[in-house]
């Protein structure tokens, strides 16, 4: 079995131009998770997730601490508010986790839970010549599995 047999084809992409607030809505709206972010050739450039709208930890070189950054700016747990309003104008491109990892199409079922397990990813983005063909989630590794006879 290769990833096109079970990845979700179709996938919904944001232009990096597009700002956070454009993706959180879809994102709302359609129950995502994630959504690749393409540029005007429509090549895959980035990707946007719901843990962007978490945060994320950083560590501090040379230091013994790590500090919790969202929309790229730290931050303290009173301050998500005006971050977040802050954010919603921003470009995709200025937030986004940029050339995120991807597999191919024609990658073998080994290889993408090999993949997810060794990266610890739970959605890769699939890509034919850089642009995005379809997606992997986790619950399409659990569809994978029920189509194993």
């Amino acid at each position: 079995m290769i990833a096109s047999d079970f990845m979700t084809k179709n996938v919904t992409t944001c232009n990096e131009n597009q700002t956070v607030e454009e993706a959180a809505t879809l994102m709302a709206e359609k129950g995502f998770s994630v959504i690749p972010v393409v540029d005007d050739g429509d090549q895959l450039v980035g990707i946007i997730t719901e843990s962007d709208f978490i945060s994320k930890s950083q560590a501090v070189p040379h230091a013994m601490v790590s500090l919790r950054h969202l929309f790229g700016k730290s931050f303290h747990a009173q301050d998500v508010e005006a971050i977040y309003k802050e954010s919603k104008s921003k470009k995709l491109s200025e937030v986004m986790t940029k050339s995120p990892k991807t597999i191919g199409p024609n990658a073998t079922l080994d290889e993408v839970v090999t993949f997810m397990g060794e990266k610890d990813v739970k959605r890769i983005p699939v890509v034919d010549g850089g642009k995005v063909v379809g997606i992997i989630t986790r619950t399409n590794v659990i569809k994978a599995f029920n189509q194993v006879k």
